[in-house]
Order: C-alpha cells, then structure tokens, then sequence
C-alpha cells in the first residue's frame, strides 16, 4: 500500500510540475485546449491530495502512544498536516474544475462558419444622380466582373461614386476576427452590438489592421444567396447594432447555428468590407468590468481630457467627473466609463477609444497577470465572453498574438475608421469602402484602377 502511494503521488507529481513548468503563454494555450489533458491535470491533484490524506492518517497510526494510551495530541497534529499539505491541492483542482466549465461555456464545440461575401453587385452600390453636360456613356466596373455600359440619358447620367476594379475578396490568408462589444444598457430591450471591430492578422508575419464600423450604419449588406439578403434585399432596414438583437428573433435567416445574432453580423460585415470572417468574440460590455478587473487593470494613454458618462447602475465606485490626459491605470469601471463617453467628442470617436480599450486589454492579459487573477478571471470571462472559435484552436490563436507582439505589437497596428468625413453611415458607396479596406489590410494589393482612394490608415498607438 506504501509503494503504491509513493507511486501515486510521484505519477501526479510529474504531472503537476510539468504543467507548472509551462512557462510560455502558447503552452498554458495547449493544456487548455486540450481538455483530456487539462481534466487529467485536475484529477492528478485529486490524486496527490488523496495520497497526501493516507500519509497523513498513516504518521498518525505509526506514531500512536503505546500501551493505548489516549492523547489529542497526535491526532491534532495529524490533521493540521494533512490539512496544511491537502488544502491547497484541493483548491488548485477546483481551479481545475471551474476553468474547465468556463472554457466549455465560451468556446465553441464545432468548427467555426466562416462568413464570406460575394461581389458587389450595382444593386448593393450608392448611386448618385448630377446633371448632365454631354450624352457620353458611362462605364462601371464591378470586382470580378466585365465592364458594363450604362445607357446615356439626356438630361441626368448616373454613376457609381467610385468606379474601380478590386479582387472579389481580399484577407483569404489572414485570419479575420469580428469583435462585438454588447451592451444591453437602460432602455434596451435586448443587447446591441456598439462596438464592432474586425481585427485582421497575417499568422505568417504578425501584420495586423484593424478596421471599425460604425454601430449606426446604415444598409448593412449581406452576400447574395443568402435568406438575409433575400429577407433584406436592399440592406438592413434598421442601423448595424440592431442586427444582432433582430435576428436572434428569426433564427431560420442564419440556419441550425448557436448565436443567430453573431453569425448575421459576420456575413453583414463580411459583405461590407469584402473580407471572409472567421471567428466572432462577443463581449458583455457589464463583464467587462470583471474581466478588467481579473487581469489588475489596464493601461491606457489618453489623448485629451474625456469627460466621463457618469455613473452606471451598479457601478463598483463613483466615476470621476474627467479622464485625465496621459497615461492612466484603468480598472474595470473606469475603462468602461473611458470606452462609453460620447460628450467629449463624438460617437465616431468613442470608437477610436474602444479600439485602445481592447488592445490594452489584450496587453494586459500577460500570464503573470492570467495567473494571478486566475479565480475572478476565470468567472468573469465565462460570464462576459462569447466565441466561436473552437477550444482545441485556443492554442493556435494564443500563437497568432505571440507572432503579433514579435511583429512590433501595438505600434504596428494600421486603423481605418469607416466614419465621417471618410465615410457617411446614411450614404456609403460599397465600392469605395472595399478600396479603403482594400489598401489597410493589404497594402500590396494591385491598386484601385480609377478614382484613386485615399485612406487615412493611422497606427494604433497614435491615438491611445
């Protein structure tokens, strides 16, 4: 019995300090991928705190008093070693345990549906009526078509607003996430998606843009042949955010798929930038807090003086009346006033604030930090944080972020922000977007053929 809980206790000794000694984020990603794995890491602690209770009680019998002599004593000291030595195993294998339903709880089972779009069709396209001068045609190329020719009129010609020619899609190499900020909010009757940020990374090289689209767009796409774009023939009837809430209702739009709502939103957004999306990251805007929380704060370096939106029902402490300029330390509350404020400026620059907000937040997320925040951390993300991305993919996407920080991190991100002057949410050309996401995300790509288009592509540190 001796040998074998010597044995016991070595076996799940080793197993213990080989996870333990997983330094790397990208092997802690591995074991939590692997939920066989991961789970028998649970059980070799349960081991090890059981051979830990059987040394325990046998030192107490071995030590007895002779001759039956009764004393508390032993007894006593017994059971503050096995408590002292059990303890602390237990707590890790719960740690174990909850992690594990967390993980189960945001990640997906299946492979995630990749959202693609189809070419822009002059249904799709804004269209613009001026006054006429000559009789001249006029000629618009579409991506992945011929050129067509447009009948002159005598008195109006219409064109497109931009007339250029662009691969039908572009980013089929990178690896494209939408990231959804909800936000159920007083007044609402269901969570809309405010934040709406699609994050394209090359897993070969780092190179990483970012791209925001306005949460109230107008006549968000879908790509032809879908039960959205027959439902929705010329776009969303109502503003982007709405799309999420909306369709949750109808299901049958999106078919047999866990969240209806995100799933519509990809292939709107997909449509709209002409890039496949991948994955999806949904983000309770009230977890949030707690995930911030979790990790100790992040950092972020304010432009200019924001002043807050005061405070939220159910905050954990009083808002400050401003955001002071500079660096600041940010916890949970205070990153959400910071990210919500729309006073200061603009919605459209609020959106610029959210941008910094998650790629503080993805800095901050170190594995010290993982580690250290491991029980708060581990409830608030299964709260907060839904995805598509598979568990076993969880691995493959922590090496993406490792190839990211390698390639210059943050000050290497490219921006483009889909809102006024650049782009007007009521009357968007879809052409003209593509161009612009086009020339952020693959600055290589073959140019626009006509009507050059010039993008204020910004890094991402120059405002946050």
């Amino acid at each position: 019995m001796l040998v074998l809980a010597i044995a016991d206790a070595a076996v799940a000794s080793l197993v213990i300090f080989t996870v333990v000694g997983a330094g790397s984020r990208a092997e802690l990603a591995e074991l939590l991928a692997d939920r066989q794995t991961f789970l028998a890491f649970g059980m070799a602690l349960l081991a090890l705190a059981g051979t830990r209770v059987w040394s325990a009680i046998d030192v107490a019998w071995r030590t007895r008093p002779e001759h039956g002599r009764a004393t508390v004593v032993v007894p006593l000291v017994a059971s503050l070693v096995a408590v002292a030595a059990v303890a602390p195993v237990v707590v890790a294998a719960d740690y174990v345990r909850r992690t594990d339903d967390a993980l189960d709880h945001v990640f997906a089972d299946e492979e995630a549906m990749t959202a693609f779009p189809s070419r822009v069709t002059t249904r799709n396209a804004m269209v613009t009526t001026v006054p006429s001068v000559s009789s001249a045609t006029t000629t618009t190329t579409q991506p992945d078509a011929t050129p067509t020719t447009v009948a002159p009129t005598t008195t109006t010609s219409t064109t497109t607003t931009t007339t250029t020619t662009l691969p039908p899609i572009i980013g089929e190499a990178r690896v494209n996430v939408l990231l959804l900020g909800g936000d159920a909010g007083p007044g609402r009757w269901s969570l809309r998606t405010d934040t709406m940020v699609v994050v394209s990374i090359d897993p070969a090289t780092g190179d990483t843009a970012m791209i925001s689209v306005p949460r109230n767009l107008q006549r968000l796409p879908f790509p032809e042949g879908t039960a959205l774009d027959a439902r929705y023939p010329g776009g969303f009837p109502e503003i982007a955010n709405a799309v999420y809430p909306l369709v949750g209702l109808r299901p049958e739009l999106v078919g047999d798929v866990d969240n209806p709502g995100a799933q519509a939103i990809k292939l709107g957004i997909a449509q709209l930038l002409g890039m496949p999306i991948h994955y999806y990251v949904l983000v309770d805007m009230a977890g949030f807090v707690d995930v911030v929380d979790a990790l100790g704060g992040i950092e972020i370096n304010v432009a200019r003086r924001v002043p807050s939106p005061g405070n939220p029902p159910g905050a954990k402490h009083e808002v400050p009346p401003y955001i002071e300029a500079g660096v600041q330390h940010m916890d949970g509350t205070i990153a959400l006033a910071y990210s919500r404020s729309r006073s200061a400026d603009s919605d459209y620059q609020r959106m610029s604030r959210q941008r910094c907000v998650l790629a503080a937040l993805t800095a901050a997320a170190t594995p010290s930090a993982v580690a250290l925040g491991l029980p708060d951390l581990v409830a608030a993300f299964g709260a907060a944080v839904r995805t598509d991305i598979p568990r076993d993919r969880l691995a493959e996407m922590t090496r993406l972020l490792d190839v990211f920080t390698a390639a210059g991190g943050l000050a290497t991100v490219r921006t483009l922000h889909l809102a006024p002057p650049l782009v007007d949410p009521a009357r968007w050309d879809p052409l003209a977007v593509r161009a612009m996401v086009a020339a952020v995300v693959e600055p290589a790509a073959p140019a626009a053929t006509a009507a050059p288009v010039s993008v204020p592509a910004k890094v991402l540190t120059d405002s946050c």
